[in-house]
């Protein structure tokens, strides 16, 4: 297979900075790294333009839609707009239609995203009905099951999918909240007092109690912990924890109110600025493990209505890591960015570590460290975003498996691409 060459103001290899470095990639894996005065090469040559790889970004929670919800994403428009935003992978979420609690919908999604993914990717799949039918959907290549807040009140349910994920080493993915703890309806504004910190809280505490009572201990991660509170609870139980975008720099006070309050309606609801500020305080301080998206797009007119009737959610593949990395990269320097957004979730997803040396997969997100404003690049189907017009870096090239997917200024490269990346560790 003939090699090319890929070059960068800053290449991240895993361990260590190098500037005006090139890397030689041939069968999928890097085969050398070059470092300083390598030019006229024949490849891509992104030196000059404030360029920094690092090992290809992974996103633990996304909602890709597509099989009856098709009309607000679909799995061909959600990873085209991943690899537009340098995420190199997907965790699609069981939220579908019909919900992946079946064998049945879980081997249509398989195969649609088989069919269409323009990035690697994997699935969690729901809570079943049967521990058989969870032993069968763990053996079916998915990284893990999604326990949603409904779910908890079914504890013999929720036992039969820990003891399933524990046997076949997969994860357990809880959206922390805890329904009987909501103060009220939900009129679309001042969501964080209907739905406080404390229901996130609660519904660790209550699933460390379920586990405990049958015995099991698979892997627990805490996904979008939007309260700091949550955070270190998660990491006194032992959990694994994530954090969106939104949760750490947006808050209802800058983003929630007006006539367009639906377009930043989102579950768990985005905190104040105090909230705000403390969870992304524990990002710097290590206790976050992992960044990711939250990505939940819906069809424009679903989000304009009154903020109480409109759904939960709002689109972040486009943009996500160039946005964090313009907000952490000072903080938290390459090392840290390329952990929460790219080593750690490997990690939790049980694959294979992220590194850009010498025999590591050739998979790298290539951000250009120039700042600009979040626009709609017209991959997504959702046309609407709280965060447009905010400052972000953008992603300059996507590089999956030794093949670049994606460039600025050509678009995306090529058809389907993606496999499922999780498929060979069962």
């Amino acid at each position: 297979m003939s090699s090319q060459l890929v070059c960068v103001d800053l290449l991240y290899t895993g361990e260590a900075v190098l500037e005006d470095a090139c890397i030689r990639v041939s069968g999928g894996r890097v085969e050398r790294v070059f470092t300083r005065g390598l030019r006229g090469i024949s490849g891509l040559d992104l030196r000059g333009r404030r360029s920094l790889a690092i090992p290809g970004v992974i996103d633990l929670h996304v909602h890709l839609r597509g099989l009856r919800l098709s009309y607000k994403e679909d799995e061909e428009s959600g990873t085209a707009a991943a690899a537009s935003g340098c995420v190199t992978l997907v965790a699609d979420m069981p939220n579908t239609q019909p919900p992946l609690r079946t064998t049945e919908a879980l081997r249509e999604k398989l195969s649609s995203l088989k069919a269409k993914a323009r990035v690697d990717y994997t699935v969690y799949a729901g809570v079943p009905r049967s521990y058989g039918d969870a032993v069968e959907m763990a053996s079916m290549g998915i990284a893990g099951f999604k326990i949603y807040p409904e779910d908890l009140v079914h504890a013999g349910r929720v036992q039969d999918v820990l003891e399933a994920a524990e046997e076949a080493g997969l994860l357990v993915v809880l959206h922390p909240e805890v329904p009987e703890l909501f103060a009220g309806p939900d009129y679309g504004w001042l969501r964080r007092v209907s739905r406080p910190c404390h229901a996130e809280s609660a519904a660790v505490d209550l699933l460390q109690q379920i586990a405990r009572a049958c015995g099991c201990r698979p892997r627990i991660h805490i996904t979008h912990a939007s309260c700091p509170e949550t955070v270190v609870l998660s990491k006194r139980r032992g959990f694994t924890v994530d954090a969106t975008p939104h949760h750490l720099f947006l808050s209802e006070e800058e983003a929630g109110g007006g006539p367009s309050a639906g377009w930043a309606k989102v579950n768990p609801p985005l905190r104040g600025l105090r909230e705000k500020s403390l969870l992304a305080q524990l990002v710097v301080e290590g206790l976050v493990d992992a960044v990711a998206s939250d990505h939940a797009p819906h069809s424009p007119w679903e989000k304009w209505i009154h903020p109480a009737a409109a759904p939960p959610g709002f689109p972040w593949l486009e943009w996500w890591p160039g946005f964090v990395a313009a907000r952490l990269l000072g903080s938290m320097g390459i090392g840290g960015l390329a952990r929460l957004v790219s080593q750690a979730p490997a990690g939790i997803l049980g694959l294979e570590g992220r590194c850009l040396w010498e025999g590591c997969p050739a998979t790298a997100s290539i951000l250009q460290l120039e700042r600009t404003r979040v626009y709609h690049k017209g991959y997504s189907k959702a046309l609407y975003t709280p965060a447009l017009g905010m400052e972000s870096f953008d992603c300059a090239a996507t590089m999956i498996r030794g093949r670049i997917v994606y460039t600025a200024w050509d678009g995306m490269l090529g058809g389907v691409y993606g496999v499922l990346a999780t498929g060979d560790i069962h």
